[in-house]
């Protein structure tokens, strides 16, 4: 049996509590045996499990989160492995991306377009899987507030039944109450950042970014930290306001 990102995040929850098997079995309910299982990898619990699990352990939805990782088939790349981990903890993200519409926020018909064009050799389940993980990310972590930054030429320069179907999507999480959308007006140039950033923040009020590259999301050092909140910051200030964006949008639905 080889271990899952469910497994992983299990022991990694529980050691961390100080807690054996024996005490998060009984603390949760559960049989020993089911607990070992989990954490070598053997099977997969339930998802009203895992939900009791999460609790217990004051996960705070990162167990829950590398379930459904695990549970799709499709494990998290090894360089992403941290960042899934700020994501289920952070509470608000900043995201600037200076040409797409970022990732969380991205409609299926967009994010497969995305996916063929940077990965052609993957075939059509490959594709339908990474699109599945994308398109359902910010549902998996229901805690997570999202201002997002991108220039509406990200919307206008693709097909137009693409188009709609993004639009419809951002539209529905706007109405959603978690998303707050910045859209760099036509004629305007974002010169900086030149990739795409996301500036987290904890319950803690502590601040961490990660910047993606071509070979995956970098997160930042310390020394770092200052300028990418600093870009962000000016990004935001050559966007439209929230009310306007949303005018913006709804011209092009």
């Amino acid at each position: 049996m080889s271990p899952t990102p469910f497994s992983d995040e299990l022991t990694r929850c529980r050691e961390s509590l100080g807690l054996s098997q024996t005490q998060l079995a009984t603390r949760s309910g559960l049989s020993l045996s089911s607990v070992n299982r989990w954490e070598r990898g053997g099977s997969l619990p339930k998802r009203e499990t895992v939900e009791r699990l999460d609790a217990v352990l004051n996960a705070d939805g990162a167990l829950l989160a590398r379930y459904q990782e695990a549970k799709d088939g499709f494990t998290v790349p090894p360089w992403a492995r941290d960042l899934a981990w700020i994501e289920a903890k952070a509470r608000t993200v900043e995201v600037v991306a200076p040409v797409l519409v970022p990732g969380y926020l991205q409609s299926p018909t967009y994010a497969e377009m995305l996916f063929r064009a940077a990965q052609p050799w993957l075939t059509s389940d490959e594709i339908r899987k990474l699109v599945s993980l994308r398109c359902q990310r910010l549902e998996q972590l229901p805690n997570l507030r999202v201002t997002a930054v991108f220039p509406v030429s990200a919307l206008t320069a693709v097909p137009e039944e693409v188009r709609r179907e993004q639009v419809a999507t951002l539209r529905g999480h706007v109405a959603g109450g978690r998303v707050d959308l910045h859209l760099v007006p036509a004629g305007s140039v974002l010169l900086t950042p030149t990739a795409p950033v996301m500036v987290f923040r904890f319950g803690n009020g502590e601040l961490t970014a990660s910047c993606d590259y071509a070979t995956g999301s970098v997160i930042a050092d310390v020394t770092e930290l200052r300028k990418l909140t600093a870009m962000t910051t000016t990004a935001l200030a050559s966007a439209l306001p929230v009310a306007l964006s949303l005018d913006t949008l709804e011209g092009l639905a």
